[in-house]
């Protein structure tokens, strides 16, 4: 999957070999930048091999211009997601052309896969191509694997998707939706567990992180490029927006929504049922529709109640 950037400018030869977020570029990677976040294009210093596409307007330092190409737009984003879309189409192309093997465990493998000792797949999951998972891993039925690297003691329970395509769109001349191209991973930490239902999205130019001893109950959506740290607890029906930060030991309860690209700061608790459409403090409770601080007893670092989801691995005595 690369592209020669020669093909769009004569002034330069390197090739395009995936994306990132401006916020956080890499080398040899296509992305953009809006008005809005024009000081983000400042991050491009220093690196070589950038695709940027940028709106009109943006004033650009020459500086950025020796080892990186910067092409202005009125619709920078649509000329992003144009782009990207030939990449994506090149990949799919390649991925047709590699095979999944039906095990004698009933359950279907990808290539290049490494699953680490101790393994326990229930028939019908899938594993896909180049997916990682470290040792003492119990994967249930139904569940879909795909774009992840997954430490060990990890349980996942039935018909669980991690991996799945982000859902991100911009419109094109004519008011279409166009789907945003993803292109990256699921990367999860040790002892995290993952609820049946529970859908994982990959990083749309990034990675969605979820890191150590995370756990997440039954029918929970993870939107893509969020970041859910260390102990997060998510009861069933919560949903986490694209780009959004759960904080160390954040809770959430049944049902609790947080917008896209909201911060929730540690050792908070998301109320059942809250709408949280703006950041949240590290350490307080909030609730309701929209989610507003709880004056409570507990509130301000006292003990806080809550039901805990404990899955039983399966395949193993309680």
């Amino acid at each position: 999957m690369e592209y020669n950037v020669h093909e769009i400018n004569e002034n330069y030869d390197f090739k395009i070999q995936g994306v990132s977020y401006i916020g956080s570029p890499m080398p040899n990677t296509a992305m953009y930048v809006t008005k809005k976040v024009a000081y983000l294009l400042e991050n491009i210093r220093g690196l070589c091999g950038c695709l940027v596409f940028a709106e009109e307007g943006i004033e650009a330092d020459p500086g950025l211009w020796k080892e990186n190409c910067i092409v202005f737009s009125e619709n920078p984003q649509l000329a992003y997601v144009r782009f990207a879309g030939s990449l994506a189409k090149k990949r799919e192309a390649a991925e047709r052309n590699r095979k999944y093997t039906y095990t004698e465990g009933g359950y279907f493998l990808g290539e290049n896969v490494k699953i680490g000792e101790n393994a326990y797949i229930e028939p019908t999951a899938l594993i896909g191509h180049d997916v990682v998972i470290g040792n003492n891993a119990c994967i249930g039925a139904g569940a879909v694997i795909k774009n992840a690297v997954i430490g060990n003691d990890f349980v996942c329970n039935a018909h669980a998707v991690i991996g799945s395509p982000g859902f991100t769109m911009c419109e094109d001349e004519k008011g279409n939706k166009l789907r945003i191209p993803s292109f990256g991973r699921v990367v999860i930490g040790n002892f995290v567990e993952v609820g049946a239902g529970d859908n994982i999205s990959v990083g749309s130019c990034g990675d969605t992180v979820i890191d150590d001893y995370v756990k997440l109950d039954v029918l929970i959506h993870v939107g893509h490029d969020a970041h859910i740290q260390k102990n997060a607890e998510l009861t069933a029906g919560a949903i986490v927006g694209g780009f959004d930060q759960i904080g160390e030991r954040a809770y959430c309860g049944l049902n609790a929504a947080i917008r896209n690209r909201v911060s929730v700061g540690a050792d908070s608790l998301i109320g059942m049922g809250a709408v949280v459409t703006k950041s949240v403090e590290p350490g307080i409770t909030v609730v309701g529709n929209p989610a507003r601080k709880f004056e409570g007893k507990n509130q301000g670092g006292g003990v806080k109640t809550k039901y805990v989801f404990a899955a039983i691995p399966m395949g193993r005595a309680a």
